[in-house]
């Protein structure tokens, strides 16, 4: 009987594989597939698209994704409230997750990283705090704005050494200014300065107005002239006129973030026959449709500026994981291995459904927060106290308008700063990846001599 089991192991093996590479690329290809919640955000249907999440089968391990994709949709509609709640659940669930258990540790070595329990990055983290705080500012909450920047300033010297979210320290600094804290703002606009100066990212000139406002306010004359000599703006706003003038302040979410597919490499031992398989993940290249934003009102027009890029912030994410994503990756395929030629001693048919177990079993984890948005673009507006009808445009890379939206009866009390904020998920896909490699699934197969 031993005799016809190799002979059987060594005709089924092959065929087996064949089947399980031809199934494993379908499953691939399918991921490109559009998202019907994407396709319901990009045209502005958030009440379709909060219906679809709530009918798609949710794994216990992926309910932090659930709770921060929730949010983004309630916030859509406008259900600030509501969006802050989900927020603050996927925020508690991450704080549990800071330990991962033994359990979820061995599940990500013997079978794949997907098995653990999301635990959102730190980029994406410190959006949590920076949508709960937009959130707050849009339901005219300052005092709930502030505890939570101060919690998100508490996480960002926590978890950023070095590259900060610039936009976070700068969404901070709006905060202290709109609540009269001006050395707190200065502060935080220091900080923005310093991050985005870390990530090479162009300042906006809007940052530059306000630390060359707030130092000559505060009487850091050093400080302003160095700003002085650096930024070379021909004018900036003086915390005297700001005082006695309103300001709108619009937060443009523009595109989404790319998403994360697999590549694999799949091998056969040419003496053990063993089926191996690595699989990482790798993010798709998009592009955003909106590239600018122009606030109107009579004849006041104000150009916003680029204040945030998540994509860029999503692939160095992925770039610091990936030593730890190959090493979990190569320690499976010994763990599987062992396992392997311990069952084959045993049984080899069964050894050789082992194997292709845990070749199927292997695969990237792909999942991440897609509903935020690609890029943050901000725009102000500084009016004299009273009613205005105020436009929105949103423009294209080559200056075009794509949409526009007109808010009437908007009111402006002095020293008062107003928030809206509007999200534009439409983008597209420009490459599967971004670094132009190849990523098709490859099987390799050695030849015995």
């Amino acid at each position: 009987m031993r005799r016809l089991v190799r002979p059987v192991c060594q005709v089924v093996r092959p065929l087996l594989l064949l089947l399980v590479v031809l199934t494993i690329s379908g499953c691939v290809s399918t991921a490109y597939r559009d998202d019907p919640l994407e396709q319901f955000m990009v045209n502005q249907q958030a009440s379709l698209a909060l219906n679809t999440l709530e009918q798609l089968p949710q794994k216990n391990r992926d309910q932090a994704l659930y709770h921060l994709n929730k949010a983004i949709l309630l916030r859509m509609n406008d259900e600030f409230d509501k969006s802050n709640a989900e927020l603050e659940i996927a925020k508690q669930i991450g704080a549990n997750l800071e330990a991962l258990s033994l359990r979820e540790q061995a599940a990500a070595v013997s079978v794949n990283d997907a098995m653990r329990s999301y635990l959102p990055a730190p980029f994406e983290r410190a959006m949590l705090y920076g949508l709960k705080i937009i959130n707050y500012l849009e339901m005219n909450d300052l005092d709930g704005a502030r505890v939570e920047t101060l919690q998100l300033d508490v996480f960002l010297n926590q978890k950023f050494e070095e590259q900060e979210p610039p936009f976070a320290r700068y969404l901070s600094g709006l905060v202290f200014d709109a609540n009269g804290e001006l050395s707190d703002a200065l502060i935080a606009y220091r900080k923005s300065y310093e991050a985005y100066k870390a990530v090479e990212m162009k300042i906006p000139q809007q940052l530059q107005s306000d630390l060359l406002r707030l130092t000559d306010y505060l009487g850091l004359d050093d400080e302003h002239q160095d700003y002085l000599d650096q930024f070379q703006l021909d004018s900036w706003a003086h915390q005297t006129e700001l005082e006695a003038q309103g300001e709108f302040i619009v937060v443009i979410f523009s595109g989404l973030l790319p998403r994360r597919h697999e590549t694999a490499i799949n091998a056969q031992d040419p003496r053990s026959g063993q089926l191996h398989r690595v699989a990482i993940p790798f993010y798709e290249q998009r592009q955003s449709d909106v590239e600018n934003i122009e606030l109107v009102s009579l004849n006041n027009r104000q150009q916003g500026e680029l204040f945030e890029q998540l994509d860029q912030q999503a692939y160095d994410n992925l770039d610091d994981q990936m030593p730890g994503i190959i090493a979990r990756a190569i320690a499976r395929v010994t763990v599987k291995n062992q396992l392997v030629d311990n069952v084959s001693n045993q049984n080899q048919l069964l050894g050789v459904i082992t194997n292709l177990a845990g070749f199927i079993t292997e695969q990237a984890d792909t999942r991440g927060w897609n509903s935020l948005p690609q890029q943050i673009l901000l725009g102000r507006l500084t009016l004299a106290p009273e009613d205005y009808d105020i436009e929105i445009k949103l423009k294209g890379s080559a200056g075009e308008q794509i949409t526009t939206k007109q808010l009437t009866q908007v009111s402006l009390q002095p020293g008062q700063k107003q928030f809206y904020s509007w999200h534009w998920p439409a983008s597209h896909v420009t490459s599967r990846n971004r670094n132009h490699e190849n990523t098709t699934s490859t099987t390799i197969y050695y030849r015995s001599r």
